[in-house]
């Protein structure tokens, strides 16, 4: 096992939900974040920069391993989460390319059966091998099928079937390659069919929203803000009509149940399997809450963070703490990212002093994003020293955070 693992107590007990759909258990069986916003966003220089980035699904931190990352922590609180990644980075380690595609892109999973225990089980921390001992079998029939957002996408898509978009219907759209074309399909097609009483009902139904990784603290942020039918149907539209669908694997996946040929994270794509397997030495899994690990680190030791919606989840205390967490581990030109449910989440007064926004490519990126997901997406620099010692101008635009 080249890669190294890292387990952290976790300082408080789970809440209801939290407990039922987010611990011990896979929620996210791919990461809805889209790739491409976070390499234009970080900007990633090759042997240079230490990230560290939520797991979830593993996908974004091996998109930031193909970029040559000089070190990598990958940190969730959930450890099926790391689990996941750690027998991705197993059959990285052991496999040849097209039996790892075939696993994790669902195209012939059932292989995985035939490699599990003489190649991936024996590269894997303790903890992951108990856990794919008794799940291996999500993965080897599809996990895009598995877990909770597994399980909410098939009830995603038997509700399609009812409201009159069947599977052919589905297949269809993700051929098309104009945006023209897209928007005209979208509107004879989709619309009139997916929109109405019935699509309220089911997004408005909590343990739906749960099942689909909206956290209880999440669908409160953007429920009391926006109402969740309303933003959903904003989201959603947006991505159908705005963004080419034709290379969007998320929605692909989400609604057929499968990712198409190449279509794929850049994790996936052949031509970064060397650089992911030379690079597996980089990677430290940590199963805990981001901030108590950065607390454990070097002042000034990470370069890049990818903080996902982790902020949407936490209540004033959390947040407030989590922003001096990173802000202390950030080196002094760190870039962070992030994402929120809301189309508005500011970082709090204190890290606004120490921060630069980049409103322009924020609002640049969030354009493009495929996933359909997030309301708005943040990108911040580290203010030089001097800078963050002189009070900010009331108003300056880049002291303001903005979708």
């Amino acid at each position: 096992m080249r890669h190294t693992v890292h387990e952290m107590p976790i300082p408080h007990q789970r809440g209801f939900w939290e407990k039922t759909f987010f611990d011990g258990k896979i929620m996210f069986n791919m990461s809805w974040e889209d790739p491409e916003m976070d390499r234009r966003a970080l900007k990633i220089q090759p042997d240079r920069h230490t990230v560290i980035s939520i797991t979830s699904a593993g996908c974004n931190p091996l998109n930031f391993l193909c970029q040559d990352a000089r070190k990598l922590y990958c940190v969730d609180g959930n450890y099926a989460q790391n689990a996941l990644l750690e027998i991705k980075l197993a059959a990285i380690e052991t496999l040849d390319y097209q039996t790892f595609f075939d696993i994790f892109s669902a195209q012939n999973p059932g292989v995985v059966s035939r490699v599990y225990r003489p190649h991936l089980r024996p590269n894997m921390s303790p903890a992951s091998q108990r856990f794919w001992d008794r799940n291996l079998w999500q993965l080897a029939r599809n996990i895009y099928d598995y877990g909770w957002m597994g399980l909410f996408c098939r009830i995603l898509r038997r509700f399609m079937d009812a409201r009159g978009l069947p599977a052919w219907r589905r297949e269809e759209f993700f051929e098309i390659r104009t945006l023209e074309e897209q928007r005209a399909y979208y509107h004879e097609h989709v619309a009139d069919r997916l929109w109405g009483p019935w699509t309220r009902r089911f997004i408005e139904c909590k343990p739906l929203m749960f099942m689909a990784g909206v956290h209880d603290q999440q669908f409160k942020l953007v429920d009391d803000r926006h109402g969740m039918y309303d933003y959903v149907k904003e989201r959603v539209e947006y991505a159908l009509t705005q963004v080419p669908i034709y290379d969007n694997y998320f929605l692909s996946a989400a609604i057929t149940g499968k990712m198409r040929g190449k279509r794929v994270p850049p994790y996936l794509l052949e031509e970064n399997f060397e650089t992911l397997r030379r690079n597996l030495d980089r990677v430290t899994v940590v199963t805990g809450w981001l901030a108590p690990f950065l607390d454990t680190l070097p002042a000034g030791e990470i370069d890049r963070f990818n903080l996902l919606d982790i902020f949407d989840w936490m209540d004033k205390d959390a947040f407030e703490g989590t922003w001096r967490s990173v802000l202390r581990a950030g080196a002094a030109d760190a870039v962070m990212i992030y994402r929120s449910g809301s189309y508005a989440l500011e970082p709090p007064a204190e890290a606004r002093e120490q921060l630069i926004h980049d409103p322009e490519l924020s609002r640049e990126l969030l354009a493009i994003d495929r996933s359909t997901t997030y309301g708005s997406f943040y990108v911040f620099n580290r203010r030089p020293a001097d800078a963050a010692n002189r009070p900010a101008a009331a108003g300056n635009p880049q002291t303001v955070a903005g979708s």
